[in-house]
């Protein structure tokens, strides 16, 4: 018995040798046949011709759409005042912009803030520019004493609309003549306002009537100041506005 398993043993053993022999050599023949065979191509095959022509056309066509529906517009030419280029790429002398157009820009920009966009303020904060008498040049208040607010700024107690404010509005007087015009008039003709509207020049005169300005003005500093009173009509920039006297300053 011992004998017939002995002799067994070693004829198992080469049996299997000679099966794990066997599948090493189909996994060599199936390595050197996939050897042979040409790499993948898929996600290396070149663009085709027609695509690269069609993307290119579609750049030049979009890039000849902006030059002549651009406006005129010159990424070398910048002018906060200009509100529309002449179209057909003109690059000659436009007009004056609208100072409604120009002052809606530059009070979204510069005013909103405070007075938002309905120009009603906040309640007990920011007063509110609808009907105000410090808009549209009413009771004591004159042009002037607007532009000088603008210039300067306001600080302190101010009665607006029978409300009574204590705060301090900034300084613009970074802004130009013209901006600064732009704005009060916009404000004096928006939100069912109507007051007559606010010049360049009349802007310069008050800025360079009080150049050595530095600090904000107050109240009653204004109401010791004659109002200038634009007349409905309006007043020619070089003429000079009519002082209105005004009310003693309030205790």
């Amino acid at each position: 018995m011992n004998d017939e398993t002995s002799h067994n043993l070693p004829q198992n053993d080469g049996f299997r040798e000679a099966e794990l022999g066997s599948e090493m050599n189909v996994a060599k023949v199936h390595g050197s046949i996939l050897r042979e065979r040409a790499e993948p191509q898929d996600g290396y095959e070149p663009i085709p011709l027609w695509l690269i022509t069609f993307f290119f056309s579609v750049i030049f066509a979009a890039g000849l759409y902006l030059a002549y529906n651009s406006g005129g517009f010159r990424s070398d030419v910048y002018n906060a005042s200009l509100v529309s280029w002449t179209g057909g790429g003109s690059t000659g002398p436009v007009g004056p912009p609208d100072p409604m157009v120009l002052g809606r820009r530059l009070y979204t920009a510069n005013c909103v803030a405070c007075h938002q966009t309905t120009g009603l303020g906040v309640a007990g904060q920011f007063p509110t520019l609808v009907g105000s008498e410090w808009v549209v040049s009413a009771e004591w208040h004159g042009e002037n004493h607007l532009v000088k607010v603008l210039l300067h700024g306001l600080q302190g107690v101010v009665q607006v609309k029978g409300n009574t404010y204590n705060g301090a509005m900034p300084p613009w007087s970074q802004l130009k003549d013209d901006q600064i015009a732009s704005i009060l008039t916009y404000i004096r003709n928006e939100w069912g306002n109507s007051a007559p509207p606010i010049t360049a020049d009349f802007v310069k005169t008050i800025r360079e009537q009080n150049v050595a300005r530095t600090e904000p003005w107050s109240q009653k500093e204004l109401q010791a100041i004659p109002a200038l009173k634009i007349p409905a009509g309006g007043i020619p920039p070089d003429a000079p506005a009519t002082p209105a006297a005004a009310p003693a300053p309030a205790a």
